[in-house]
Order: C-alpha cells, then sequence, then structure tokens
C-alpha cells in the first residue's frame, strides 16, 4: 500500500494548511474551544473557505467541490482539527447523503449552500428512547395534504441552534411489521413554527440541544427519497461517506506537547519512571488508529467494502478509546495541577487537558457508541451473527 499523498493531495493540504495558518485567528479558535457552537467568527471563516472551494472537497464541480477522493476530506479534517477551527462536518455528510438520495431539486437548492458555507444542516437521529437504536425513532410525521405535520422531541442534536436546516429522521408508518421500514427523512427548516430548541450540556461543557417539534408543517418537497423509505437514506448518510476520519494530526500534536512538558517538568521523581511506557503506548495506539484510518479512506476512494466491514467502524473505535486515553494518561501526568480550569495561574498548560480530559466521552460515542462499532465489525467483517 502506498501511503504518499498525491500530488494533487499535497497541493491541497499546503492550500488549506496555509488558509487556516492565515484565517483561522484566536477569535475562532476562542469559539471552538468554548465548544458553545459557531458564533460570528467561525461563521465568516467558514465562508471563507467556501469561497475557495475547501469545505466539500468531494463533491462535483457543478455543487462548488473539487472532484477529489476520500483523502481531500480526511486531508480537510485533519487540518481543521490541528488549527481549533470550527467543524461543519455534519452538512457536509448530510451532503453526501443528499448526492446519493436527494432529487435534481434537492441537490440545487442545498448543495452549494453547504459548500459556500451560508448552509449548516444539524443532525436530528437520537430521542430520549432511541440513541444507538436509531429505528426506534418516535418522532412522528403525518401526511396532510402537501405537507407533513411532525411532533416529537430530538435530542443531542448539536449545532442545531445555529443552523439553518434540520436533517430529520421521523416516523411515517407506526404499524411496519419492521421498525426501520417505517421511517422517512425530511430537511426542515429550523425556523418553523412550532420548533422550541433548548441547551443541553455535557459533562464536558459541549452545547448540544434538545429539539421539540409541535404541529410543524415541512412541505412535501422537503421529504428526501421515498416515504417510508428513509432507513436507506439514513444509511448513505452513516456510511456512504467512506473512509476513517482525519489523519491524527491532532492527537500527535498532543502527544508532542505532553513530551516536551514531561522533558521539562517531570523526568527526575522516581514516581514518574511509568511516563515513558505509557508516552509509548499511546504513540502506537495513535499511529495504529492512522493507518486504520488512512486504510478505510482508501477504500472509499475505490468503492471497495473493507474486509474488516463498516466503513471506518475500525477507525472510529480506535480513535474513541485513544482520545480517551490520550487524555486520561495526560491528567495522570499533571498530577493535582491539572485539575486547575484554564482560568488559574496554576493551571499546567494553560488549562486545556482539562477541557479535553472532560470532553473525551462524548467520542466514543459520536457517530455510534463503541458496541455499536464492534458489532459492525462483528456482523459485517466477521460474519458473526446479532446477539
Amino acid at each position: 500500500m502506498d501511503f504518499e499523498l498525491s500530488p494533487e493531495e499535497k497541493a491541497f493540504q499546503k492550500e488549506i494548511r496555509e488558509f487556516l495558518d492565515k484565517e483561522c485567528n484566536e477569535n475562532v479558535v476562542a469559539e471552538t474551544l468554548s465548544l458553545q457552537g459557531a458564533g460570528p467568527y467561525s461563521k465568516e471563516l467558514l465562508r471563507k473557505m467556501g469561497a475557495n472551494r475547501l469545505l466539500a472537497p468531494r463533491w462535483p464541480e457543478e455543487y462548488d467541490g473539487r472532484g477529489m477522493g476520500a483523502m481531500a476530506e480526511a486531508i480537510k479534517v485533519d487540518e481543521i482539527n490541528s488549527h481549533h477551527a470550527p467543524f461543519p462536518l455534519d452538512g457536509v455528510e448530510i451532503g453526501n447523503a443528499l448526492l446519493i438520495s436527494g432529487n435534481e431539486e434537492q441537490k440545487k437548492r442545498f448543495l452549494p449552500g453547504i459548500a459556500s458555507g451560508e448552509i449548516d444542516i444539524a443532525l436530528g437521529y437520537t430521542e430520549p428512547n432511541a440513541g444507538s437504536d436509531i429505528a426506534s425513532i418516535q418522532l412522528r410525521a403525518v401526511e396532510d395534504g402537501d405537507h407533513f405535520v411532525l411532533n416529537g422531541q430530538k435530542i443531542y442534536n448539536s449545532e442545531a441552534h445555529v443552523c439553518e436546516y434540520h436533517w430529520l429522521l421521523t416516523r411515517t408508518d407506526p404499524t411496519a411489521e419492521k421498525k426501520h421500514r417505517g421511517l422517512s427523512m425530511f430537511i426542515v427548516d429550523l425556523k418553523s413554527p412550532g420548533i422550541t430548541i433548548r441547551p443541553l450540556i455535557t459533562s464536558g461543557g459541549l452545547r448540544t440541544n434538545e429539539v421539540f417539534y409541535e404541529d410543524v408543517h415541512v412541505p412535501r418537497e422537503n421529504l428526501v427519497g421515498e416515504k417510508n423509505g428513509g432507513w436507506a437514506v439514513i444509511m448513505s448518510a452513516l456510511y456512504g461517506g467512506g473512509g476513517g476520519g482525519g489523519l491524527a494530526t491532532g492527537t500527535k500534536n498532543v502527544i508532542n506537547t505532553l513530551v516536551k512538558y514531561v522533558l521539562e517538568e517531570k523526568q527526575d521523581a522516581d514516581e514518574n519512571k511509568w511516563i515513558p511506557e505509557a508516552m509509548a503506548d499511546l504513540y502506537v495506539k495513535t499511529h495504529v488508529g492512522e493507518l486504520m484510518g488512512v486504510q478505510a479512506t482508501a477504500f472509499a476512494d475505490l468503492k471497495v467494502t473493507p474486509p474488516y466491514g463498516g466503513g471506518g467502524a475500525v477507525s472510529r473505535l480506535l480513535s474513541g478509546d485513544t482520545r480517551r486515553l490520550l487524555y486520561n494518561t495526560a491528567m495522570q501526568i499533571l498530577g493535582p495541577y491539572g485539575q486547575l480550569a484554564k482560568d488559574s495561574k496554576w493551571a499546567p498548560l494553560k488549562g486545556e487537558i482539562l477541557r479535553e480530559f472532560m470532553d473525551a466521552p462524548r467520542w466514543t460515542i459520536v457517530h455510534g457508541s463503541q458496541e455499536i462499532q464492534k458489532l459492525l465489525i462483528a456482523t459485517r467483517g466477521l460474519g458473526l451473527p446479532r446477539k
């Protein structure tokens, strides 16, 4: 396997890196690290990225993409992470699904706006009683002439308070013999009457949201795919993008920061002799996760199903575990002072490790819990039966 980026990919990496070096200023970084959603500085940066066709490099040029492969998307994710830039992943992933499942009018209506940074779309999957088992969702959509009337609730809808639209999975047939066959997908204008958005804050300080629908009327033209065909649409959204995320630059940067800190502050005391072995373990796990992500991305570009199944399931599993282990280890290295917030003058490394430590557990849940990733690997990759 050739791990070298192609000349086109290297040029794209250089372009987006230099762009973010210049445009991702301290105001943007502050908004990103606040975990409160994209603010005005972030929105401005996204529009600038869109003007330079940096947001959706995989999309066809007719929809303001660059016609590149999955590796370009991985490069974009990597540079965004390492610069602490805003992360418009959901809108682009939804656009990937629209390219597969949307009609031509929907593509022309939404894709250019997403690619330009003018439109972002929040995911609307999870409900109080439907998390990893997405097919159990209950938010109802009842047909009424040329509209559907929606009632119900979603939770953990990050960025819904700053997005223009909601990518909403609904139940249109509550009598379906198999529950996944009674689902339909809509793109809903979040300014529609009857929608209430309330903050829901995670233990790490991330603002996510609960979203309530009360007699919300959605035009039929906002139905994506067929009525009761939402399962196929959601599969194209979850797994149609392929790849395994970025190239782990952000994690490697944290490891390098910790190594420097250990060399300057922690190399003498006998109680710190465990640190080199722990750091070596993190180094290995990070590189294994990176290689699995690159492999999944290569399979996506080749349009080949990975032998272990589930698209980027292995990469997502490894990256979530490694992220959690990284910040657990980092907190042990920093000791009691690591528990100090960033506004304390005694906080090591500007208090950033504490923030990431508190936020790390969610990365074992987003885009499917660790258990779901293991299930995908076991059933699709190993051919084992479901429990």
